[in-house]
C-alpha cells in the first residue's frame, strides 16, 4: 500500500469518526433548568435521573447557592455536573429545606466543596441515631430496589450552619432570605425568599399538589402557610411539581388540611381506628383543586400521622 493510499484511507476514517459523532446524539440531561429570574433557575429531575424533589440554583456574583441536594448521592453528583452547563461559577452554598432524604440525601456530594445550611430541627433529624432505620428513608432501605441500591454507599450529613427563626445571606447583589414560619410539613420547614427577584424556594410547605403529610402538623401547618401571604413574592419554585406563579395555593391548601383535620379529629374522638377512618375521610370537596382525588379515602398513614399529634405522640 502507498504512503498516498494510506494517508487518504486514513483520512477518510477521522471524516467518518466525526461525522458520526455529529450525528450521535448527546446524551439527555437529567434535570430540566427553567430560568425564573435572571441567575435564578428551578432544577426539575427528568427521566433520566431519579431526583425525586426539585432543587433551586441561584447564580450568585462569585458563587451557586443550592437548593436541596436531591434523593441520593448520585443524583446530587448529576446536579452539581449539569450546573455546570448554565454557569462556571462554583457552588459554595447548599441549602437544605428540611431533612427528608428526598431532599437531602445528596448532601454527602456537596460537603467538601460547599457549606450546608438548614433549620435546627433538620441537623437534629438527620444527625440522630439510626436516622437511616427510621421513616421514610428506613422503610425504603428495607425494601430491595434499585433505588436502596443506589443509597447504600449513603452517609447522612446534616448541615454545618443552623438558623433557629431568620438569617439572610448577602452575596454580591443578591439578597438571600431563609424563613422558619412553624411547623408544617415538618418539625424545621425553612423557605428561601430572594426579595429583589420577588421569588420563593418554598420547599414542600407548598408544593404544586397535596405534600406528603407523615410528618406533618396538620393541625399547625395552615398557620405557617399564612405567614406566607405577606411575603412579596410572585414565582414559587417548589420542592414537587412545576413552578407556579401567585399566592391562590396558599388558600387551597389551608381549605384541604383544615378539613382533613377537623374530619381526622371527629374520629379519632369516636375512637375509630386510624386505618378505618383514612376510609371514610372524604376529601372531595377539594377535587376542583386536586383533580388526583377519586372518590373518599385518604392515606392511612397520613391520618395515623393525624392521631400522633393529636395523642401528643408526634416526634
Amino acid at each position: 500500500m502507498t504512503r498516498t493510499r494510506l494517508a487518504l484511507i486514513l483520512a477518510g476514517l477521522v471524516v467518518c469518526t466525526i461525522a458520526f459523532r455529529a450525528q450521535t446524539p448527546a446524551p439527555p440531561a437529567a434535570h430540566a433548568f427553567t430560568q425564573i429570574a435572571p441567575g435564578v433557575y428551578s432544577a426539575v429531575g427528568s427521566g433520566t435521573s431519579n431526583a425525586g424533589s426539585n432543587s433551586a440554583v441561584i447564580v450568585t456574583q462569585d458563587d451557586v447557592v443550592v437548593v436541596d441536594s436531591h434523593m441520593t448521592p448520585e443524583s446530587g453528583r448529576v446536579l452539581l455536573q449539569e450546573i455546570k452547563t448554565l454557569t462556571d461559577k462554583p457552588v459554595r452554598l447548599l441549602i437544605d429545606t428540611h431533612f427528608h432524604y428526598d431532599h437531602t440525601d445528596g448532601n454527602q456530594v456537596f460537603a467538601p466543596i460547599a457549606d450546608i445550611i438548614g433549620h435546627e430541627y433538620t441537623r437534629s433529624r438527620l444527625a440522630a441515631p439510626g436516622y437511616m432505620q427510621r421513616g421514610m428513608l428506613g422503610d425504603l432501605l428495607r425494601r430491595e430496589t434499585p433505588l436502596s441500591e443506589s443509597l447504600k454507599g449513603l452517609k447522612p450529613t446534616p448541615p454545618n450552619i443552623t438558623l433557629d427563626d431568620r438569617m439572610t445571606l448577602f452575596r454580591g447583589d443578591r439578597e438571600i432570605r431563609l424563613l422558619y414560619l412553624g411547623r408544617g410539613h415538618t418539625g424545621g420547614d425553612v423557605v428561601v425568599y430572594l426579595p429583589k427577584e420577588r421569588v420563593l424556594c418554598s420547599g414542600d410547605l407548598l408544593v404544586n399538589g397535596i405534600a406528603n403529610l407523615v410528618d406533618g402538623f396538620v393541625n399547625e401547618w395552615p398557620d405557617a402557610l399564612e405567614k406566607l401571604k405577606p411575603i412579596d413574592f410572585v414565582d414559587v419554585i417548589p420542592g414537587h411539581g412545576e413552578p407556579f406563579k401567585g399566592k391562590e395555593r396558599i388558600d387551597w391548601f389551608q381549605a384541604y388540611l383544615r378539613d382533613l383535620w377537623t374530619q381526622a379529629t371527629a374520629l379519632h374522638d369516636q375512637k375509630v381506628a386510624a386505618a378505618d377512618a383514612a376510609k371514610r375521610i372524604d376529601m372531595t370537596a377539594h377535587k376542583a383543586h386536586y383533580p388526583a382525588i377519586n372518590g373518599p379515602g385518604v392515606n392511612p398513614v397520613a391520618v395515623s400521622r393525624i392521631y400522633e399529634v393529636i395523642e401528643k405522640r408526634a416526634e
